[in-house]
């Protein structure tokens, strides 16, 4: 919960004053309503230097980035990790209902299913939180109740979608920005998914060949589903970005998980 620097009021999503870097709520998110002094120094800054004697130059000025200091990377508050945490509970209880009978014969199998689904699904909520984080926004996860459901209906389908919650973002964001945080989560499958499928090929334990199979496909198809080109999803946004890096990365996941199905 971040509290309003104009009001004082509690808010779960602030927005971020790009001029001044305060937090203000929706009623003072403007610069002109929380007194922004942050906006007047740019706009002296953007004409300082020019006079009247001075021949007319073209130039070009950019709105000022956001603070990225390290200070502000790698935060979580008691209410981002109570949702995660139950995100966590309701992700690493789907490896127990779709193997249920594997449970007593193979609990080596199951254990690491149920890691690798976790690690999966965090690693990629993490990335775009801390890539958001890094660029100077405000970033933290959330529980989403269409989601969790759709989640928890899984448990009785045979297509399972994971996605109880997202990272909410605040603050105006920039173009490149949106498709940087958003490229973040579908890399890190990605970069999971070849871990686990080169892992299967230098080893020659059997279980540990089954579970980097699983990884492989977990980690490949999150990546693949997260890169869909529309709605909501990763891809929309990243297509919208740069369309290059779109297909390269969709490309790559689809050939990781051809090759960890078959």
């Amino acid at each position: 919960m971040v509290q309003c620097d104009r009001c004082g009021r509690d808010v779960d999503l602030p927005f971020r004053c790009n001029y001044c870097g305060g937090y203000f709520c929706a009623d003072h998110r403007l610069p002109e309503f929380h007194g922004c002094t942050g906006l007047y120094r740019e706009r002296a800054r953007a004409f300082a230097g020019r006079t009247s004697t001075e021949r007319h130059h073209d130039y070009t000025y950019h709105s000022p980035r956001y603070d990225s200091s390290i200070r502000s990377l790698f935060k979580f508050s008691d209410k981002e990790l109570e949702h995660l945490g139950i995100s966590l509970l309701v992700i690493a209880a789907l490896p127990l209902v779709w193997m249920e009978r594997s449970i007593f014969r193979h609990p080596i199998i199951v254990i690491g299913a149920i890691l690798i689904f976790v690690a999966a699904f965090l690693l990629h909520e993490l990335a775009h939180k801390f890539m958001a984080q890094r660029l100077g926004y405000w970033a933290e996860y959330r529980l989403n109740q269409l989601g969790l459901m759709i989640t928890l209906f899984s448990f009785f389908s045979p297509l399972k979608l994971v996605a109880p919650g997202a990272v909410l973002i605040a603050g105006l964001m920039y173009g490149d920005d949106y498709g940087k945080i958003s490229l973040a989560g579908p890399v890190t499958n990605i970069v999971q998914a070849t871990f686990f499928l080169i892992l299967g090929l230098t080893t020659s334990n059997p279980y540990v060949f089954v579970l980097s199979r699983l990884g492989g496909i977990i980690n490949s198809s999150l990546a693949l589903f997260n890169l869909i080109p529309f709605g909501i999803f990763d891809g929309a946004k990243i297509l919208r970005w740069d369309w290059r890096a779109w297909l390269a990365t969709t490309l790559v996941a689809g050939a990781l998980f051809l090759y960890a199905s078959f």
